[in-house]
């Protein structure tokens, strides 16, 4: 088991230096032919380059980063529908041509989680969908409660997930989508479990991929 996770990371390792050297490839290019031109229009062109491949880079890091981090744990209970109310209001601006649907429980639904991982967790959904959409596509978020569990439900009008990526869901890779590390669900993932849920692929009625965040009821308050 340990060998096996020393070549998971290993290849993790590869991939992630290979996304690095992409980036530093133009800027070096770029950098040796600054030193033999004097013309102001290049020098302007050349600058935007770097910093583009360096905005790409720090994104990469990040993500590395936070796939790295430990993160603390402070469960508390927690309002799914005003949660999810936030987190669309809050991604919604980014993506003014995407289309959000809400279905709200009528009934409350109330988790026993950790607010910042759970943020983490619905952003990194939302984000994913709203990207997976495209222009003029649709996003829909539920809320219900599901036994001993209260879930939120993420689907899109998308593509939908390939079979490899299907089997290799919550795996650590690298995406080579732009601005994507691939790391976010593993992230996400990582956060539900730390929470005490978990989250689940399932087959949504939009036609594109589709995510729900199964988390435990929190207990009930008795005044």
């Amino acid at each position: 088991m340990h060998l096996a996770r020393v070549a998971s990371w290993q290849s993790l390792a590869r991939k992630m230096a290979h996304e690095v050297k992409n980036s530093l490839t133009p800027i070096r290019l770029i950098m040796d032919e600054l030193a033999d031109r004097h013309d102001p229009g290049f020098l302007q062109q050349a600058a935007q380059i770097v910093s583009d491949e360096v905005a790409t880079l720090e994104r990469r890091v990040r993500s590395f980063g936070d796939f790295a981090a430990e993160p603390s744990e402070h469960r508390q209970p927690l309002d799914l529908n005003t949660l999810l109310e936030e987190r669309v209001a809050f991604l919604q601006p980014g993506h003014p041509e995407t289309t959000y649907d809400l279905a709200l429980s009528a009934g409350p639904v109330r988790a026993n989680a950790d607010p910042d991982l759970l943020k983490g967790v619905l952003t990194n959904l939302l984000e994913n969908a709203a990207q997976a959409a495209g222009q003029g596509g649709r996003v829909r978020g539920r809320t219900y409660v599901e036994k001993d569990r209260v879930a939120i439900a993420i689907e899109d009008n998308g593509p939908g997930l390939s079979q490899l990526a299907k089997d290799s869901l919550f795996a650590p890779t690298i995406s080579f989508k732009k601005g994507g590390m691939g790391l976010g669900l593993s992230i996400a993932h990582r956060g539900a479990l730390l929470s005490g849920g978990t989250i689940e692929h399932y087959e949504g009625e939009l036609g594109g991929a589709a995510f729900r965040v199964l988390l435990p009821l929190a207990p009930v308050e008795h005044g």
